[in-house]
């Protein structure tokens, strides 16, 4: 029976030490038939394992159902991973976040009386259980130890990001959901993702981020010697935000870099995404601390591997890296951490480094360093060998003077990174049984036998040193590497620019082409002829191009019905889209849809059926009055589209285009108010998880109140998690500045007081006079409602108490904060009904009449053709709606405004090829929410395309 051990050196499966080259592929964000290929990618990139988390909301979307079919098949997805030698991690929870609604937290839990979310509540810690039984069941025969030995998964991550400082409250949570681990049967390692907040006995405690690693790694190291370094989550790419312009994507000189120090410091590494794929259907989240941070349908930008599962800036650095750490894990596994020496942090710049030094001027024990500035060295060295990592300029832009190690023996290397941000030397390592590989100047890729693969900056001088025999030789340029034998070894000798266009496949190396498929078909280069094989042996044989992938189809093809234009490559192609119909929702805004249903007042989206997306409420209200009234929606989210008496009234609630309150002229008698309610995706993490929409209280009508200018007030601290848990980093014992923003608000009547507190660039807690009523985090708007009972007739006083510093956010806090006089509640004596939102029948549609400003729903059929090529819709013409593909729910798109301000920064949308039939067959369903025309819309098909246009 296998089993799975560790050190402080590495895991170890039955006794043989494991390397882990990881990256982070969201099975439920790719298609089914998609899998194997996004699978392959990354394993042609090096990697040796793919971390999945598992969500929660996929799985049992209603209490009690749990589907793991289709696009939800686990087991077939940790099966692949089987077929092709990959390790896999498993990330199940209950909590993933990963920019999931809810963090992945199935949204019934919210009606299961008296829960509290990822604590040790008992109805929520009885439903983990059943749902960590059910996934169990689907995966506890493909583990590597146990009764599946020989599976993949080797390791389980428990929960993720419990970041809060309560000892306590943490070990009764995460030691619970462990205990159900095992005894549902998974055997294997836990580890965590909590740098160092929390941990619960026989976990191993991860790492997360992309800064400053190396100095991570090593205090980890020390803290934690007697357990393996992981860095879990290496934050390659983000998440982008609707109506913010894109922000520059982490260079791939610095992803290399980074993975690069996580390595020199004998940490292991899972690339968070490799892959993220697509949000699709209401799947995308909200992220925590940025207001109104509502996550595009695209999921991985800046990801190695691009959304249409192609190479992106970063795919070919991080396979350089990649391949080596998994081809030369045997070297990495038994570095050893107790040499760490002191060095030139990588950040830092300096004209000299000295690398393990025993003081000024003294020559290190195994390696030093004469460097030009900017420069540094760090070398790891254990039991089959070391390696000198020498960092540079991670911009990219400069070439790195060439510099010299000085060696132990008291030889000199030269070394030249040339542009390369960062560079790895293998040194007293042994390659086979006969040769001994003493030092190198190049960047080892792989080795196959009596085969070794380095790479270097085209001309520049290479030196290979084995069994005591050095050969030097000149970098080639061109596009052809240099072979060449040397101590009974074949040496592959390339630049940086032709080390991406070599491959290993299995016990062979291909030289020059583009890649291999999945089936072990090579990938030519256009019009190439020939390739070269080397085998484990070191023999080189010349392969001719039997046959090339055919060419691309055009970029774009407009829709009303017009078809890809002829070409020489693509005459066959018919590809496009067809006349539009239209199915207008005028019933449901006028509020005469024989669907609407009466219920009895304010409820949540939730509560009544509709967890995702939308809900349409009518309200009929009397008014005895003339006027016009500022209505607020206290508690409600995300966005109310308003409609009154057939006539939009504007959208309530945050994002572009929505305003905090809603504007309403009532005439005297009887009127009906439509409310569009929209779940715009509820926060991925924070305090505010399980946050609820809809219309969750009355709307008042409300006016403003003056207060005397806020002053500053010296107080007693509040201890904050006294007063809420758990909240994230935050320390049990830590307080508020002693300082509060401080507004006396004189109110003599009988109606209650709203209080609207802006996004602040800190978290803080609310106080009424002097009773904690609020905690509010970074990025997030709070409106804060007071009955008449709750205050006091007379003055009142509201504090606000920052985390940090109180008088430093004084600025911002004395214009965030605004109070209302709840004058008179608008909906408290309506008739209230709703009803689901959902696709009209097909007898709905007809002819398009002219353009309106209401919602609408749009059909048309997409011509698809047979090609691999992948297609993305580009919608322009339309403003912020849904996409649907023969009746898949592609995901939310947005690009503007009701008033047609463009909304940054996702232009284009994915079609999944798998999701498609050849020919006309494939129905598009658009429903848009401000009246706009899909008559411009177009499909992009383009291998190359990015959905931000960039």
């Amino acid at each position: 029976m296998a089993s799975i051990t560790y050190d402080g050196q590495s895991f170890m499966l039955d006794g043989r030490r494991i390397w882990l080259v990881s990256g982070s592929i969201n099975y439920a964000r790719v298609p089914r038939e998609l899998w194997a290929d996004r699978i392959h990618a990354a394993r042609q990139a090096g990697l040796n394992c793919i971390e999945t988390p598992v969500f929660w909301a996929r799985h049992e979307a209603r209490q009690g159902q749990f589907d793991f079919k289709g696009d939800n098949d686990l087991r077939h997805f940790v099966e692949l991973l089987q077929q092709v030698n990959m390790y896999c991690i498993l990330r199940p929870g209950p909590y993933v976040g990963s920019g999931w609604d809810t963090g992945g937290l199935p949204p019934w839990l919210q009606g299961v009386p008296n829960i509290r979310l990822r604590v040790n509540s008992q109805p929520f810690l009885e439903a983990c259980s059943r749902y960590i039984t059910a996934v169990a069941q689907q995966v506890r025969d493909l583990q590597a130890t146990g009764s599946g030995s020989g599976g993949p998964i080797v390791l389980i991550q428990n929960e993720h990001a419990w970041t809060c400082g309560h000892d306590e409250l943490a070990h009764a949570y995460l030691g619970e959901l462990n205990r159900y681990y095992r005894e549902s049967g998974l055997t294997v390692p836990t580890i965590n993702a909590n740098d160092l907040w929390q941990s619960v006995e026989g976990e191993i405690d991860c790492w997360t981020g992309f800064e400053d690693l190396l100095s991570h790694l090593r205090q980890l190291a020390m803290v934690k010697p007697e357990q393996p370094r992981l860095v879990i989550d290496f934050k390659a790419g983000r998440s982008d935000v609707w109506g913010r312009e894109l922000t520059g994507t982490r260079s791939p000189e610095a992803v290399l870099r980074r993975l690069a120090e996580v390595l020199a410091a004998g940490g292991q590494y899972n690339i968070s995404p490799f892959h993220g794929g697509t949000n699709f259907g209401f799947s995308g989240g909200r992220l925590a601390g940025e207001p109104a941070a509502y996550i595009t349908a695209s999921s991985d930008r800046g990801a190695p591997l691009t959304e249409l599962g192609r190479p992106g800036p970063a795919y070919s650095p991080v396979r350089r890296i990649s391949t080596f750490a998994s081809r030369f894990g045997r070297v990495l596994s038994h570095l050893d951490p107790r040499r760490q020496a002191a060095i030139l942090h990588p950040g830092a710049a300096a004209s000299r480094t000295l690398e393990g030094a025993g003081g000024k001027g003294v020559a290190a024990k195994d390696v030093a360093a004469v460097c030009a500035p900017a420069l540094s060295v760090v070398h790891a060295s254990g039991s089959q060998g070391g390696v000198a990592f020498v960092f540079g300029d991670e911009s990219g832009k400069s070439r790195s003077q060439p510099s010299t190690l000085l060696l132990a023996d008291g030889s000199v290397l030269p070394i030249d990174l040339g542009s390369q941000p960062v560079g790895w030397y293998l040194m007293d390592t042994r390659l086979t049984g006969r040769a001994h590989l003493d030092y190198t100047n190049l960047c080892a890729l792989g080795c196959v036998g009596r085969t070794l693969v380095s790479f270097g900056p085209a001309g520049t001088r290479g030196v290979v040193s084995i069994n005591g025999s050095p050969a030097e030789m000149e970098v080639p340029r061109g596009k052809s590497p240099l072979v060449l034998e040397h101590e009974g070894m074949t040496l592959v000798v390339a630049s940086v620019e032709q080390a991406d266009t070599i491959f290993f496949d299995g016990e062979t190396v291909l030289l020059g082409i583009v890649g291999i498929d999945r089936h072990g078909a090579v990938i030519p280069f256009p019009e190439q002829k020939t390739f070269q094989r080397i085998n484990s042996e070191g023999e080189t044989t010349t392969h001719k191009v039997t046959a090339h992938a055919p060419a691309p189809p055009p970029r774009a093809h407009a829709g009303k019905g017009t078809p890809a234009k002829k070409s020489k490559t693509a005459a066959h192609v018919k590809l496009g889209l067809g006349e539009w119909e239209a199915a207008p929702t005028g019933d449901y805004t006028r509020g005469e849809s024989a669907r609407f249903a009466t219920i009895a007042g304010p409820s949540s989206l939730g509560s009544l059926g509709a967890p995702y997306g939308y809900g349409w409420y009518r309200l009929r209200i009397k008014s005895s009055e003339t006027r016009r009234h500022h209505v607020l929606f206290p508690g409600s989210g995300d966005r109310l589209h308003l409609t009154l008496d057939g006539e939009p009234e504007g959208v309530v609630g945050q994002g572009p285009g929505a305003e905090p309150e809603g504007s309403l002229q009532l005439k005297k008698g009887t009127h009906t108010l439509v409310v569009l309610a929209e779940n715009l995706g509820r926060p991925s993490a924070g305090a505010e998880l399980g946050q609820a929409a809809g219309i969750l209280g009355h709307a008042w009508s409300v006016s403003p109140v003056r207060t005397e200018k806020p002053r500053l007030v010296a107080a007693d601290p509040v201890d904050i998690l006294a007063f809420r848990s758990p909240l994230w980093h935050v320390h049990k014992g830590d307080v508020t500045d002693a300082t509060r923003m401080t507004w006396t608000i004189a109110h003599r009547r009988k109606t209650g007081l709203a209080v609207r507190i802006a996004p602040l660039e800190g978290p803080g807690i609310v106080l009424l006079n002097n009773d904690t009523v609020h905690y509010f985090e970074r990025g997030t708007p709070s409106t804060l409602m007071f009955d008449a009972e709750k205050l006091s007739r007379g003055n009142n006083t509201l504090q606000v108490a920052m985390v940090s510093s109180t008088e430093g956010h004084a600025p911002e806090l004395s214009h965030a904060v605004t109070v209302l006089e709840c004058e008179d509640s608008l909906t408290a004596k309506a008739e209230w009904a709703f009803a689901r939102w959902e696709p009209p029948g097909a007898d709905a549609y007809g002819k398009p009449g002219r353009g309106g400003s209401g919602p609408c729903w749009w059909r048309c059929s997409l011509m698809a053709d047979e090609s691999d090529v992948p297609l993305m819709l580009q919608v322009e013409g339309l403003t912020k709606g849904q996409i649907y593909l023969n009746k898949r729910h592609l995901g939310r798109y947005w690009v503007a405004t009701a008033d047609g301000k463009r909304v940054p920064p996702q232009i284009r949308y994915h079609i999944p090829r798998p999701w498609l039939e050849a020919g006309e067959r494939n129905e598009l369903l658009i429903f848009e929410e401000h009246g706009g025309s899909p008559a411009r819309c177009r499909i992009i098909a383009d291998a190359a395309a990015s959905a931000f246009g960039d």
